[in-house]
C-alpha cells in the first residue's frame, strides 16, 4: 500500500500534465494504482465542481488528501486458516480443562498453539494465531462492583518486599507486613526477616495491639501460610497457624479468587504506599538494628493515617468511628513455630532451618523440642528451656554457647583454644581468656563456671583488683573471694543509703505534723 506521500505525488504530476506511465516509472509505482488513484482524483473532483446538493464538499476534500487504505471488509480467512481454526478450538478447550483439574500451569500457550500447527502441516505466522485465539477466547474488559463497607468489619492482609540495609550488613530483602481498613483505609505495616508462619501471626497480633481491637474479617490472597492447600477449584483449606489466630482473637476470614487482587484493592495499594512514603527519601533505608526500622515504619504508618485521602477523610478520624464496632482486645497471643522431637548430633547442636545451635552437651545424642519465633530459637527438654539464641537467617552458620560446654572441655581441655565456642564467645569472656588464662585453660574453664554465675563484668573487675594486688595468683577461688567481697561492699553501700533516706523520712514526716498541729490549733490528734 502506498502512503499519502506517495498519492500526493501521483496526483501533483498527474496535475502537471504527466502521463500514468511515466508517473508509475519514476515512482517506482504499479501503473494500476496510479490509474486507480487519478481516477479517483477526477471524480471526487468532478463531484466538488458540480456542487451537488447532497454532498458535503468537505467531505469530498478530505476524501481527496486522506491516507489511502486498502478496503478488507470482505476479505475472509483462507481454506488452511479455516481447517486450523478448529485445531485451535481444541486446544483452547482442552486449556479449559486443564485448568478446572487444577493443570492450570500445564496449559498451551499462543506460542505452543502456533508450533502444534506447524507440526500438522499448517503454513500460518505466529500473529495469526495470536489473533485467532484472542478472537475464539472473546476476551472482554472485567467490570468491577463498587463494595460498601461497615465500620470495624473488614480488614485485608499482604506482603510486601523492602531491600533495606541493616546493621551496615549492605541490601538485603525483607518482607513488609502490612493491613488496611477496607472502610477508612486505616494503615499499619511491620518488617520481618521472612515470610514464615511465626511473623505471619507475629503480625497480627502487632495490628491488633496497634489497633487495640480486633476486626471482624480479615481478607487474605493465596499465600502459603495462610492456604494450606487447594480442595478444589475455588475451595481452599486454611493453615493451622490462621486457624489458631482466627480461634483465639475471635475473627472469621475469606480469600480471595486466584489471581484477584484487586478483591483486596486497599491492601495492594497500602504496601506499595507505605513502601514509598517509609523508605523512597535519601538515607531512609539503612538503619542500625531491624528493631529501628520497624520504630522507623509504625512512625510514618502514624502519619499517613493522619493525611488526607482523595475522597476528603483521615484514617486516625475515620478510625475513631470503626473503634467501638471491633472485638475487644484480648491478650497477645505467643506466636511461634513448633518442633518436636529434634536430634542433637554429636557436638552438642541442633538444626533449625539449616542453621545449627548449640544445647547442654548433657543432651548430645538426644532429643529436644524446638520454639522458632521471629526473632529467637528456644529448645526445650520436657518442660525445662535447656538453650536460647538469638534467631539467625544466615543458612549454613553456627550459634554456640560456649556454657554449653563445660562439661565436655574439662574433660578436654586442649580443645578449648581452637574451639567455635571459645570464637564466638562475648568479647569480655575472650579478653579474660586471652589476658589472664590463654596458657592455663583448666583454671580458665572454672573461672567460666563463675561468669555464668555471677556475669563477665563482675569477674573482670575482680581480676582487674587481685592484677593489682597479687598478680602472681589468679586462682578461681582468689576470683570467688574478691567478687564475694565487692557483692559484701555494695550491700553495706546499699543498707548505708536505704537507712540515710529512712532517717530524712522521718525528719519530713515530723516537720508535715508539726506544721499541721500549727495550721489546726484546736484540732486533737489522737494517739
Amino acid at each position: 500500500m502506498i502512503d499519502l506521500i506517495e498519492k500526493q505525488q501521483i496526483i501533483l504530476r498527474h496535475v502537471n500534465n504527466d502521463s500514468n506511465r511515466q508517473i508509475a516509472k519514476d515512482l517506482g509505482i504499479d501503473k494500476n494504482t496510479v490509474n486507480k488513484y487519478v481516477n479517483e482524483y477526477e471524480m471526487q473532483l468532478r463531484t466538488v465542481l458540480e456542487q451537488e446538493p447532497e454532498t458535503d464538499p468537505n467531505t469530498l476534500i478530505a476524501a481527496i488528501v486522506e491516507k489511502p487504505v486498502y478496503n478488507c471488509k470482505n476479505r475472509g480467512p483462507k481454506t488452511s486458516t479455516a481447517k486450523a481454526q478448529e485445531v485451535i478450538r481444541k486446544c483452547l478447550a482442552e486449556n479449559e480443562e486443564k485448568r478446572l483439574t487444577g493443570r492450570g500451569k500445564q496449559q498451551m500457550r499462543k506460542t505452543d498453539i502456533h508450533g502444534y500447527l506447524i507440526k500438522q502441516g499448517f503454513d500460518l505466522s505466529y500473529s495469526t494465531v495470536k489473533r485467532l485465539v484472542r478472537q475464539m477466547e472473546e476476551v472482554h474488559k472485567e467490570a468491577f462492583i463498587r463494595q460498601e463497607y461497615e465500620p470495624g468489619q473488614v480488614c485485608e492482609f499482604d506482603w510486601g518486599e523492602v531491600k533495606l540495609n541493616i546493621g551496615g550488613t549492605g541490601y538485603h530483602k525483607y518482607q513488609m507486613a502490612a493491613f488496611a481498613s477496607a472502610y477508612g483505609n486505616y494503615r499499619f505495616a511491620a518488617l520481618f526477616r521472612s515470610q514464615d508462619t511465626a511473623a505471619f501471626q507475629e503480625s497480627h497480633v502487632r495490628f491488633f495491639r496497634f489497633c487495640h481491637g480486633i476486626y471482624h474479617t480479615v481478607v487474605y490472597d493465596n499465600m502459603k501460610v495462610a492456604v494450606k492447600k487447594f480442595v478444589g477449584p475455588t475451595e481452599k483449606e486454611p493453615t493451622d497457624a490462621l486457624l489458631q489466630l482466627s480461634t483465639y482473637y475471635r475473627f472469621g476470614f475469606r480469600f480471595c479468587n486466584v489471581r484477584r487482587g484487586n478483591e483486596k484493592s486497599h491492601v495492594e495499594r497500602t504496601v506499595d504506599v507505605m513502601r514509598h512514603f517509609a523508605f523512597s527519601e535519601p538515607g531512609s533505608d539503612s538503619f542500625d538494628s531491624l528493631e529501628a526500622a520497624n520504630k522507623h515504619l509504625l512512625k510514618k504508618c502514624i502519619e499517613k493515617n493522619s493525611e488526607k485521602l482523595s475522597d476528603g477523610r483521615i484514617p486516625k478520624e475515620t478510625f475513631e468511628e470503626e473503634r467501638a464496632h471491633l472485638i475487644p482486645e484480648v491478650p497477645p497471643m505467643p506466636c511461634f513455630i513448633k518442633k518436636a522431637g529434634c536430634s542433637v548430633d554429636k557436638y552438642s547442636t541442633v538444626s533449625v532451618n539449616c542453621v545449627r545451635y548449640s544445647v547442654p552437651d548433657i543432651y548430645a545424642e538426644k532429643k529436644v523440642d524446638i520454639r522458632i519465633y521471629t526473632d529467637r530459637i528456644v529448645a526445650y527438654h520436657g518442660d525445662k528451656i535447656v538453650a536460647e539464641h538469638p534467631r539467625s537467617y544466615k543458612q549454613g552458620s553456627y550459634h554456640l554457647d560456649i556454657f554449653h560446654y563445660l562439661r565436655t572441655l574439662k574433660r578436654k581441655p586442649g580443645a578449648l583454644p581452637q574451639s567455635t565456642a571459645l570464637l564466638q564467645s562475648d568479647t569480655l569472656i575472650k579478653n579474660i581468656y586471652e589476658t589472664y588464662y590463654s596458657n592455663d585453660a583448666k583454671t580458665f574453664l572454672q573461672v567460666l563456671e563463675v561468669i555464668n554465675e555471677l556475669g563477665a563484668a563482675a569477674v573482670s573487675k575482680a581480676l582487674d583488683r587481685l592484677m593489682k594486688t597479687s598478680p602472681l595468683d589468679m586462682s578461681v577461688d582468689k576470683v570467688k573471694a574478691v567478687c564475694s567481697r565487692h557483692k559484701d561492699d555494695e550491700n553495706s553501700i546499699t543498707k548505708t543509703a536505704y537507712s540515710s533516706l529512712g532517717l530524712k523520712i522521718k525528719e519530713g514526716l515530723s516537720q508535715y505534723d508539726r506544721l499541721r498541729e500549727a495550721m489546726n490549733p484546736e484540732r486533737k490528734v489522737a494517739v
